[in-house]
């Protein structure tokens, strides 16, 4: 919908092709600024950077080289390269290094190279990663690398550990791209569909003087956005395949506004030239995956979330695959974000593990599935029982953001909860504790596994989470409160005390932590204890 401008308002551009406007330079400016920050609950991740979501493409990664190294065994010794595209948190990378390590473990693959790629335009991201504790055992086992890497140019993609460049030369298998919430924040063009003809949407911006500093908006979600209509009369791009998609939507498309991913569309191209031709893109977002389903469309929104997003036309991007020579997995439409994965160089009837794989990973359940179930325990966790939330775990492997919502329902049930499904979630506790990847200002899933273990009265494993909690969350009372109970517990009452003191240092005021250090102290000195 568009934002009606107001009179006190000021342009800020006028008329522009949308791909063109400087709409995408104050987008690259404002991750380059937040760096890691803007995935601390500004721009939302989650949806596409979980446990459930790695697992899914970690099976298609795994089956995919399996039928590849089966069908061409020449290559099995050569590296497999996976680069994600603005890696962003860096949350996916972790879970699927992760989940591929098991994986090639049990489908007794140990023997297969992978190199997965953390790339991102902004260097201030990749610093980040570079020295994250989640990563380095990945990092000694030389499993991944990074690469400074703006989709909308094209130039050379140069891995900052190994010092060698993507190219045809170094990809000799298929290059596997992982596309997450990424098509849906590079550059756009906006066309519209009346009566069978078809009319470029050019934009206008407009803010409020108070947003503008040095004549430029401060703050995006304060622009205001004016469509106007052009109509086309001769070929748009210079490019005869992208002319043809849109000559498809002007005849079949009754009235409609629709977006055309031309930023994703140029960085495809570029990835194909690099890799002989040989690609394999899985990518989850949020968009149009069908021709029906990009009809009867308003003028496009932008979503604003610290950065801004727009719907991503997965049909366009299928057709341009189909188009070139290769080809397109489409999950089935539903509601939500999908899933698709499209490839060139490969025939897909060839490689029934993967055709299984897809089945099985993107249309039987798929991330879109898991998140709806997901948003529904979220929004009514208070109702559910020990079992339901134990299942619902097990279903999301073990997520930490997940288990944070639910903690405090958790400890609240574990008193009446039966024996075996508070063993069943004790079990996997530590695949918990091992899923944590940190980010700066959000909670520290081992401590809340060292407090499940406090309420179950397994002192020896709480005070080991609790421990090694102490490096992300700092100097606490409540963890130094904690930890000294645990010690008292398991008879070291030195150690209790000395932590009682420390927790009275952070809170003074503690009237029940003054009652400990007195108690123990008196025990030290020959009194009676508990």
């Amino acid at each position: 919908m568009t934002t009606p401008p107001t009179t006190s308002s000021v342009l800020v551009e006028e008329n522009k092709s949308l791909s063109q406007s400087s709409l995408w330079r104050m987008q690259r400016e404002y991750f380059e600024q937040e760096s890691i920050n803007a995935w601390v609950n500004q721009v939302p991740f989650y949806i596409t950077s979980n446990p459930f979501i790695a697992y899914c493409y970690s099976q298609l990664v795994i089956n995919f080289i399996r039928d590849w190294t089966k069908k061409h065994p020449e290559t099995k010794h050569l590296p497999f390269y996976i680069l994600e595209l603005g890696t962003g948190s860096g949350r996916l990378s972790f879970y699927v290094l992760k989940t591929l390590t098991e994986l090639l473990e049990a489908y007794k693959m140990t023997d297969i190279k992978i190199c997965y790629v953390m790339s991102d335009f902004t260097r201030n991201n990749i610093k980040y990663y570079e020295t994250h504790p989640a990563l380095l055992p990945y990092l000694e086992k030389g499993m991944v690398d990074f690469a400074i890497y703006n989709m909308e140019l094209d130039k050379p993609i140069t891995l900052l550990r190994q010092h060698i460049t993507l190219n045809p030369e170094t990809l000799q298998n298929p290059l596997i791209v992982f596309a997450n919430y990424i098509f849906d924040t590079i550059s756009h063009d906006g066309f519209t569909v009346h009566d069978k003809k078809l009319y470029e949407l050019l934009i206008s911006l407009k803010t409020e003087m108070s947003n503008l500093k040095d004549n430029r908006p401060v703050d995006m979600e304060k622009l205001e956005t004016v469509y106007h209509i052009k109509e086309i009369k001769s070929d748009y791009y210079s490019d005869p395949v992208l002319n043809d998609i849109l000559e498809e939507y002007k005849t079949h498309l009754h009235e409609s506004s629709l977006l055309f991913p031309i930023g994703s569309i140029h960085a495809i191209k570029y990835l194909n030239k690099i890799s002989n031709n040989k690609l394999f893109i899985i990518s989850t977002d949020k968009g149009y995956g069908t021709l029906n389903s990009l009809d009867y469309h308003g003028h496009p929104s932008l979503s604003f979330h610290g950065s801004f997003s727009l719907m991503v036309n997965f049909h366009a991007i299928s057709e341009f695959f189909k188009k070139t020579g290769g080809g397109s997995f489409m999950q089935s439409t539903r509601k939500g974000i999908k899933t698709s994965v499209f490839y060139n160089g490969i025939q897909l009837n060839e490689l029934t593990d993967t055709q299984y794989a897809l089945q099985q990973y993107v249309e039987e359940f798929s991330p879109s599935d898991y998140f709806t179930l997901h948003r529904r325990v979220s929004d009514s966790f208070q109702e559910c029982d020990l079992d339901t939330i134990a299942a619902h775990m097990h279903l999301t492997r073990w997520d930490p953001h997940m288990y944070l919502k639910l903690k405090n329902r958790v400890i609240s049930l574990i008193s009446e909860a039966d024996p075996e499904t508070v063993e069943f979630m004790a079990t996997y506790m530590p695949k918990l504790a091992s899923n944590f990847y940190h980010l700066p200002k959000t909670e520290c899933v081992l401590f809340e596994v060292g407090v499940f273990f406090h309420a179950t009265k397994n002192y020896q494993e709480a005070l080991r989470y609790y421990e090694q909690s102490l490096p992300f969350v700092g100097e606490q009372f409540s963890l130094r409160y904690n930890i000294a109970l645990c010690q008292h517990h398991l008879g070291r009452n030195e150690d209790a005390l000395a932590s009682f003191k420390k927790a009275l240092e952070l809170n003074p005021d503690s009237k029940e932590t003054k009652e400990w250090v007195t108690f123990l102290e008196k025990g030290k000195n020959g009194g009676e204890e508990k």
